[in-house]
């Protein structure tokens, strides 16, 4: 069993506080964007003067000191932009190497607050001292993310547990980071048409205040439990209410190892195809059959337990998404008209869901469906590399210029989080899934014109 020092011990660290205050987030921030932007433009420009390979080095190095740029801003903002950061260094399947290399720092390298500032608000959340609610506690976090830290700790009855405690006035911070996004997605509209990222902004938004509330994370993680409790491939924490409130949430201690670390599961002789593909019915289970799921897959929250079979260990439940039945049902229906091929059924389904574009049309639903999934499916490959995106993504943008969408749902907003997500762990695990037969046991097959539809 692991040392752990005495509850009473004090940590000599260098405190780690983000700027407080609207103006004092939100200026740098844009400040960092907009002149990064502005090079990107100046860059593109130069691009089609003297022609993309004659400027390919000044492309990468734009590229790697961007990422660079976006890792000090996130380090010294922290909050949502770290989670930002978070999300988009786990998109190995669409980022550049320099991105994906630099930004996936940021699920290590968080900055951890003084350890007697965390001490503090633990024991005011719980209402006792440290040594009472807990045998042993570590003071040095086992992890530092962009809301709370982690520590280990272990109960008076002799149980291992990670205690989850959020940071002081995170609250606020994220309100503040919310309005700075909103206040960027809102310029970026003005100047760029491809992409409008103010849905995006509205989900997470949404997302927020269950973010900052353990106790709404709590629950969901002990449905999720209920749901998947008759898989031997998954693991979810139980929750110690005794040592829980809004801000402190006690939960087993999962010692798994971190699913992106391939050397160490090779290591354990864990088979990483196995593991992808039990990610992948896992998702399909949760979402087209139970209609709640884990909506946040990014490396950090997701451990692998060697075994057989390798179980996977889900953490972090503060974005979990419950679809109404009616929505699943609708999902399922998409899903099956886009793998069938049927224009009609998708714009239908699409419309019912919620999506709206400027002019109604049958052909840019289905082009935005092939995009969402289908083309994927025919790829033959287990997840969307940069080609695969870039030619979805020139496509897509051509067909929106002339009929842009005007709604998106939010529920749909998460699940294509979740699927690229998803996408990205599939290339970090060398993924071979045959991704259409993994989704035709969850499928209508009544919906499916042709359900032979196979990769090529």
């Amino acid at each position: 069993m692991p040392v752990y020092r005495a509850p009473d011990t004090q940590l000599q660290e260098t405190p780690a506080r983000p700027p407080y205050g609207r103006w004092r987030r939100a200026i740098p921030l844009a400040g960092t964007v907009i002149a990064l932007w502005l090079r990107w433009r100046w860059l593109r420009l130069k691009r089609r003067v003297f022609g993309a390979e004659r400027m390919q080095a000044a492309t990468r190095r734009f590229h790697r000191g961007a990422a660079e740029a976006i890792v000090r801003r996130a380090i010294r903002q922290q909050g949502l932009i770290i989670k930002t950061c978070q999300f988009l260094g786990s998109r190995a399947d669409v980022l550049m190497e320099e991105y994906v290399v630099t930004l996936s720092l940021m699920q290590d390298q968080v900055p951890p607050r003084p350890w007697i500032e965390m001490r503090s608000l633990i024991e005011r959340e719980l209402g006792a001292p440290l040594a009472e609610l807990y045998a042993q506690f570590d003071p040095q976090p086992v992890a530092a993310a962009s809301l709370a830290q982690v520590y280990r700790a272990r109960t008076h009855e002799g149980v291992d547990v990670a205690v989850k405690v959020q940071y002081p006035e995170i609250d606020r911070i994220v309100q503040w980071d919310l309005q700075a996004i909103r206040m960027l997605a809102n310029i970026w509209a003005r100047f760029e048409t491809v992409i409008d990222f103010r849905p995006i902004v509205d989900e997470m938004s949404r997302n927020a205040p269950f973010e900052v509330d353990f106790i709404h994370e709590g629950r969901a993680a002990e449905r999720l439990a209920a749901l998947l409790s008759s898989r031997d491939d998954v693991v979810i924490p139980h929750i110690y209410w005794e040592r829980s409130s809004r801000r402190v949430l006690t939960m087993d201690y999962i010692d798994g190892i971190k699913i992106s670390d391939i050397a160490a599961l090779e290591a354990a002789g864990v088979s990483t195809q196995r593991v992808a593909d039990s990610l992948t019915d896992l998702y399909n289970t949760m979402i087209l059959r139970h209609g709640m799921f884990h909506a946040d897959p990014h490396p950090g929250n997701l451990f692998v337990l060697p075994g057989d079979p390798p179980r996977i260990g889900l953490v972090d439940f503060g974005i979990t998404k419950e679809l109404s039945d009616d929505f699943r049902e609708q999902l399922i229906v998409l899903t099956s008209a886009i793998i069938g091929e049927q224009p009609e059924a998708i714009g239908v389904t699409m419309e019912g869901m919620g999506f709206r574009t400027r002019s109604r049309d049958d052909e840019t639903y289905a082009a935005i469906g092939q995009a969402f999934l289908g083309d994927v499916l025919r790829s033959g490959k287990a997840y969307a590399d940069q080609e695969l995106v870039a030619e979805i993504n020139a496509r897509i943008g051509r067909t929106l210029r002339g009929n842009p969408l005007v709604d998106v749902p939010g529920d749909v907003i998460l699940i294509a989080r979740v699927m690229g997500l998803l996408s990205g762990l599939g290339r970090t695990l060398n993924s071979e899934t045959d991704l259409l037969e993994a989704l035709l046991p969850y499928l209508d097959p009544d919906a499916i014109e042709d359900a032979s539809v196979a990769t090529p």
